[in-house]
Formats: structure tokens, C-alpha cells, sequence
């Protein structure tokens, strides 16, 4: 049977977001993730589910932090990844932290170890053969690593992958190396699909790094131009960014709430306020906590201003 398709005028609506944090250990990107979750929350509400292989230290942060937690014990496989979110995604999460993803490359029964299962299986200690094996015993790995990356980018939850960081060096034949800096620790392909990956330098308390004259941190920073703004000031990873990174993946999807309190401030009958006061009801649903305190109080004071009858919060 023959697909058919329809093209139309497109407008942005609301679409989840793959979110990457690149940090060395104790630079905050447990924490950092959990507070850009919270802020995704403001817009919009559901649960956060952690899934964590660092031994369950995530669970520090559960006196400042609502979420579920799910202890996510080796091997880590691309398939035992797929298992733990489906666990996860059982529970209809808004967003889901991976802390880290780096296990699934480098931990105990990730790819890299089931490479070397096989190069052992194809060919033993025949270190000749081995070598002429090297390529085909990534066959299976890439496959279970490319079928769970498409497993993610398939759900409609927003996704915060951390990722545990070293400093590396590239060698150059007949030259001196060239020193990378901080790399992430996973498979390329999968970190090219992050949104904005923010790379947080050994004691930077979750503040990224957004500029470096090492060419393997250029490469690894990735920030749109439509964040830029946001980022002018060198804030820590926050709450408050993660609304504002929220709101811009909404789309239309969300309203114009400052709108809504101005038009508030504006009215001058009865007639008027009536009409913003139905818009108010309508968005309400849609608003941050934040802007549903800003609209409450430019209700109030339209409501002293003109004593309409009816008028309702």
C-alpha cells in the first residue's frame, strides 16, 4: 500500500528535548540535572525518573529533589538501558535523567566490553586473527547501541543524559599531540544528538563553559543561538533555566503569560476584564508557578481597580 503525505504551514509546538551534561567527577552534574528537571516541571508538570548506575548516589539529592529512582545495576548494555526506561516510562514521566550514560559505553557489560567479547569469541588469542576481526566485532555492539539510541529519540519525554568526562590527547603521527581537553565518555553518535550539551570544568558548581581554545571542547559545546540569551551571564545550571529552555520547547503550545497580566493591568470595564479573565482560566493550566503568581496578582489588582461582578481567581 502506498504511504500518502500532506504538507502544512508549520508552526512549533511542543517537542521534548535531549539534554546533555559533560562534567569531570564532582562538578555538579547530578545536581545541575535535577534542577533543570524541576524547572522543566514548572512548565510541564509530571514525574522525574532518575536512572541511576552511579550506586545509587543520586539518592543524596532526594531531600532537595522530587523523583522516582531506579538503581540500575551492571551489565550496561544498550539492552539493559532500554529495560530501565521502559521501567521508567511505565510511570509517565515528563522527564527522564540518565546519570551517567557513560556506563553504557565504557561500564561493565557496555559496548566496549562486548567488543572485546567478541573479538575473544571470533577469535580467541590468535592476536593476528584478532586484528583482522577488529572491525566485524563491532557488528553486534553498534547494533545494540544504534537500536537503543533509536529507542530513545522515539519517545516523547524530555531526556537529561549526563555524562562522566576526561581530559584526552590526540596522537599525531611524527608530531606532537594535540590536547583535546575534557571529552565525554560515550559513543559519539549519541552525543551528537543532544540539543545543548554544557560542559562543566572540574569545580565550576554547575556553571558551564561555553567557550575553549582546545578544539575537542569546541567541538563538544553545543549552544543554539536560540539559548544564547540565556546564558550571557554564566549562570548555574538552574530551575529557572530549565523553565526557560521549556518554555522555548512548547512552542506555541504555551502562552504568552506576561501578556495575560499586562492586558490585566490595562483593563478599564468591566466588559474588559471579563474577557482577559476568561483567557486567564483558559491558559491557567499552561502556567509556570511563577507566571500563575504574576497573573493571580494582576488580577487582584484589576479586580480592587474596577469591583467587577462575577469575578472570580
Amino acid at each position: 500500500m502506498t504511504r500518502t503525505f500532506e504538507a502544512r504551514p508549520a508552526r512549533r509546538e511542543h517537542t521534548p528535548m535531549i539534554l546533555g551534561i559533560v562534567a569531570s567527577s564532582g562538578a555538579g552534574k547530578t545536581k545541575s540535572a535535577l534542577r533543570l528537571a524541576d524547572g522543566i516541571r514548572r512548565v510541564t508538570p509530571g514525574k522525574i525518573i532518575l536512572v541511576d548506575t552511579e550506586a545509587g548516589r543520586a539518592k543524596h539529592h532526594a531531600d532537595a529533589h522530587d523523583f522516582l529512582h531506579i538503581d540500575m545495576s551492571p551489565p550496561f548494555g544498550p539492552a539493559d538501558h532500554i529495560a530501565a526506561w521502559e521501567e521508567a516510562l511505565r510511570h509517565g514521566p515528563v522527564t527522564i535523567i540518565q546519570d551517567s550514560m557513560s556506563h553504557e559505553h565504557e561500564g561493565s557489560g557496555g559496548v566496549l566490553e562486548m567488543h572485546e567479547a567478541e573479538l575473544e569469541r571470533m577469535a580467541g588469542s590468535d592476536w593476528k586473527k584478532r586484528e583482522r576481526c577488529t572491525m566485524a566485532a563491532w557488528i553486534r555492539p553498534k547494533a545494540e547501541h544504534n537500536r537503543m539510541r533509536h529507542f530513545m529519540l522515539q519517545q516523547r519525554v524530555n531526556w537529561i543524559l549526563c555524562f562522566r568526562a576526561k581530559p584526552k590527547i590526540k596522537i599525531v603521527k611524527g608530531g606532537e599531540p594535540i590536547d583535546l581537553g575534557w571529552q565525554a565518555l560515550g559513543a559519539p553518535d549519541l552525543i551528537y544528538e543532544m540539543l545543548l550539551k554544557a560542559l562543566l570544568f572540574p569545580g565550576s558548581d554547575g556553571r558551564p563553559t561555553w567557550r575553549s581554545d582546545k578544539l575537542g571542547e569546541q567541538e563538544l559545546m553545543k549552544l543554539p543561538g536560540w539559548f544564547r540569551d540565556i546564558f550571557t551571564t554564566s549562570p548555574q545550571l538552574s530551575e529557572d533555566i530549565g523553565e526557560q529552555l521549556a518554555r522555548w520547547a512548547a512552542g506555541d503550545d504555551v502562552v504568552a503569560t506576561p501578556g495575560i497580566a499586562e492586558r490585566f493591568e490595562a483593563c478599564t470595564t468591566p466588559e474588559d476584564f471579563k474577557l482577559v479573565d476568561a483567557d486567564a482560566r483558559a491558559a491557567w493550566p499552561k502556567l509556570s508557578p511563577a507566571d500563575r503568581d504574576m497573573v493571580n496578582a494582576a488580577l487582584k489588582r484589576a479586580t480592587a481597580r474596577l469591583k467587577p461582578q462575577g469575578a472570580t481567581q
